[in-house]
């Protein structure tokens, strides 16, 4: 099996960029990420306020970093590259932290947190200390891959935005067991994915940072869809779309009319049919609300579809 290390990284999805891999549709492949502050908050010295602010001191910062790109024999523009994740290997460590000024809070929080979180035994461990004393926390691992990409036409965007080719999603059900569906604009599809966590909470307010391997394989779909304008996720019980904008209003509209119109393409139904039956059990739920573009998902569970 093919293994891309996590030295091949990149913080753009840049089509221009060398493939690091060239992979046969339906090969699994292992590719290894880095945490998305490229392994230098990893000990108890670089956890520090003053070392974590000199990060961006140092000229400009870039987070997110995607290993990649990875080449799909096959891949045309205009086909559909489905990504699927089988397997995902936590590292046994990973970090918690923010940066004040991302969520508003720089009145009340000084300096960035950086706390480093223990993954065992299917648990993210951290003691907090709190004034009522130390605090056990045991959080249950859901890993997923907050950022997945395939390399857009024209534009080179950062891994920390997001868009119809895919991007900082943020978005938990991108995770084993489920199948991204990303549009395909260059030969090649040259995809790129990152960012991983142990587990993370709607909104991204909640969830570590880690390194991680993943095992995956692609699919390329011919003719799939006449008209697809964001990431499409299915797992064993549920369909998502996903919409990226800003304000976070317009991403929701992105990700319903994303789901309308594949319950039109995939069950024949007229648009008014598939927009009722989301008035009856769809969900929208936030991906990623950090940082311009936001994200926001509509679920739609499976057992409420025709078989």
């Amino acid at each position: 099996m093919q293994r891309i290390s996590r030295d091949q990284i990149s913080y753009v999805f840049d089509r221009s960029r060398e493939p690091v891999v060239h992979v046969a549709a339906g090969e699994r492949f292992e590719v290894e990420t880095e945490d998305a502050r490229t392994g230098q908050t990893r000990t108890l010295e670089t956890c520090r306020a003053d070392y974590v602010r000199s990060l961006r001191s140092k000229g400009p910062y870039y987070g997110n970093p995607v290993t990649g790109p990875i080449a799909v024999a096959g891949a045309e523009p205009g086909d559909t590259l489905a990504v699927t994740i089988h397997a995902m290997q936590c590292d046994t460590q990973g970090f918690a932290g923010y940066w004040p000024f991302v969520y508003h809070l720089q009145d009340w929080f000084a300096e960035p947190v950086t706390e480093l979180v223990e993954i065992r035994d299917s648990q993210v461990r951290y003691t907090l200390q709190s004034a009522a004393g130390p605090h056990e926390l045991r959080i249950p691992v859901r890993p997923m891959i907050g950022c997945i990409g395939t390399a857009p036409y024209l534009e080179v965007p950062t891994a920390g935005t997001a868009g119809r080719f895919g991007g900082n999603l943020d978005v938990p059900e991108v995770a084993p067991g489920s199948t991204i569906y990303l549009p395909v604009a260059v030969p090649g599809a040259l995809l790129y994915l990152g960012d991983c966590h142990p587990y993370q909470g709607d909104g991204e307010v909640s969830g570590c940072e880690m390194r991680a391997v993943v095992t995956a394989s692609c699919r390329v779909l011919k003719g799939w869809t006449k008209s697809q304008n964001g990431p499409r996720v299915e797992s064993a019980t549920q369909l998502v779309t996903v919409g990226a904008a800003s304000p976070a209003e317009v991403a929701q509209w992105q990700a319903i009319r994303e789901m309308i119109v594949w319950l039109e393409e995939r069950y024949g139904w007229t648009k008014a049919d598939a927009r009722l039956f989301l008035t009856l059990v769809g969900d929208l739920r936030p991906g990623q609300m950090q940082v311009s573009p936001y994200t926001m998902r509509l679920i739609v569970p499976k057992d409420k579809l025709p078989a």
